[in-house]
């Protein structure tokens, strides 16, 4: 309890401003709440989750045929707000002992909830319904994965991808089925699209710091060292060092540079209303938001994998989104339902269906194998983009994604770092450099608070 105490304390001092646009969690629910004592002769538990709006409503639709897939137990989903929402109403959870059974957690939120003691990791529970580890692709299960055990149970998982307007490729002279597959050919296409005048705009990216990530990820480079906290906790990061923060930050700067790529600021939906509307050629964003950007555009919709700095065999994507934790509530009746919930999250059936209704990948390959997604995917091609991309994408430590309990504040510090490299306030030299300073700062204050 002291060790977690410690946690809370310098964790609910940080900023946990930044809510993942492309891993979903947004306002708006229509989730039911409840009690946790038992309804009838089931046993009852509660699930926290952060899905809003459409996915809410698949949420729920998600939990509703758990529980008429059987008589034992009863789920009871309770909406909590953004991801930000969540982990705050979690940590005084903690404290005061009324935890739920089970809590979406988002990917940034990972070193926490394996720091503080208070879950249980689910493949503690595996061998109790026979689970097959293999259910779940390597690539998805490695970053809720800590020194060789999965901790908790993926969800809503997306990527990155490239989104282009096919019309505006064809105004401009470009081939409409053949996307641009590194930085250097953004450029061209950019700069054709916009001399052309097919669109105002050639290329955009959102000012987010999972999109640094993504590109160090690309690059077969480590942001923090121990190699992102996979072999070890992390003390200091590692992209000032290996030359790859430097790389991604003179890109970003020669982008905005160039005159063929606007910014929109770190508001994630602004960028994409750009695109939406015709005004930007080229976006790169969260494959979650593909059924979004198909029914909000007027136009033909391409995507193709998130383009390379440079060709390297160790590169590829880091998942984002957010997986189901075990809360650790000390009783095993309970425990033992909260992970058949979990489960059946996993089967094929319900798989094909949340990732249907949301977007968001089916973690089970055998999903894919389903009539109902077979004839969803015939119907949505793009689909495949985000699927093939995934599937490609090596199974190490790059893309297993950076284990850090500050990884939220680095975010926002990135976000606050990259204006000032636009605005040519700082070179992208100075820019990694302030960058490296403050996240290590901030993972020393952590590992402190942890007795690491």
């Amino acid at each position: 309890m002291k060790k977690y105490k410690k946690i809370l304390a310098v964790l609910l001092g940080s900023a946990m401003a930044v809510s993942m646009a492309a891993c979903g969690g947004s306002g708006g629910s229509s989730d039911s709440s409840s009690d946790d004592s038992s309804s009838g002769d089931k046993v009852s538990i509660t699930f926290w989750h952060a899905m809003g709006g459409v996915n809410g409503e698949a949420t729920q639709k998600l939990v509703d045929d758990f529980n008429a897939s059987q008589d034992e137990i009863e789920v009871h989903a309770e909406y909590q707000g953004t991801y930000d929402d969540t982990i705050t109403k979690l940590k005084a959870a903690m404290q005061s002992g009324n935890m739920p059974d089970v809590c979406q957690m988002y990917d940034v939120g990972t070193k926490f909830m394996v720091d503080s003691g208070y879950i249980v990791p689910v493949e503690d529970m595996f061998e109790t319904t026979g689970y097959d580890k293999s259910t779940v692709m390597d690539v998805i299960t490695s970053y809720y994965s800590v020194e060789g055990k999965q901790y908790s149970m993926p969800f809503n998982v997306s990527t990155p991808m490239l989104y282009y307007n096919k019309d505006v490729f064809e105004k401009a002279g470009l081939d409409p089925d053949t996307p641009p597959t590194t930085y250097e050919e953004v450029m061209e296409y950019s700069k054709q699209i916009v001399e052309s005048g097919a669109a105002p705009v050639g290329y955009s990216q959102a000012i987010y710091g999972w999109f640094f990530e993504q590109q160090l990820a690309g690059l077969g480079a480590y942001y923090g060292n121990n190699e992102n906290g996979r072999a070890g906790d992390v003390t200091a990061v590692e992209f000032d060092q290996n030359g790859a923060g430097l790389k991604v930050f003179q890109l970003w700067k020669d982008l905005m540079d160039s005159g063929y790529c606007e910014n929109y600021g770190t508001t994630t939906a602004d960028t994409q209303t750009a695109f939406f509307s015709g005004q930007v050629g080229m976006i790169i964003e969260s494959t979650a938001i593909l059924k979004n950007a198909i029914d909000s555009s007027s136009f033909e919709v391409g995507t193709g994998y998130l383009p390379k700095l440079e060709e390297n065999p160790d590169g590829g994507v880091i998942i984002g989104g957010a997986s189901l934790w075990m809360m650790d509530t000390q009783d095993d009746v309970k425990k033992d339902a909260a992970w058949k919930f979990i489960e059946y999250t996993t089967t094929p059936e319900a798989q094909a269906a949340w990732s249907m209704e949301t977007g968001y990948f089916a973690i089970n390959p055998a999903a894919y194998e389903t009539e109902d997604m077979k004839a969803y995917i015939e119907e949505n091609p793009n689909f495949t983009t985000a699927i093939d991309q995934l599937q490609e994408s090596p199974v190490n430590n790059y893309t297993a994604g950076v284990l850090s309990g500050v990884q939220t504040e680095s975010r926002l510090i990135f976000n606050e770092i990259i204006p000032e490299l636009y605005d040519g306030n700082i070179t992208p030299e100075e820019g990694v450099a302030s960058l490296a300073d403050q996240v290590n700062k901030a993972i020393e204050n952590y590992n402190a608070s942890v007795g690491k």
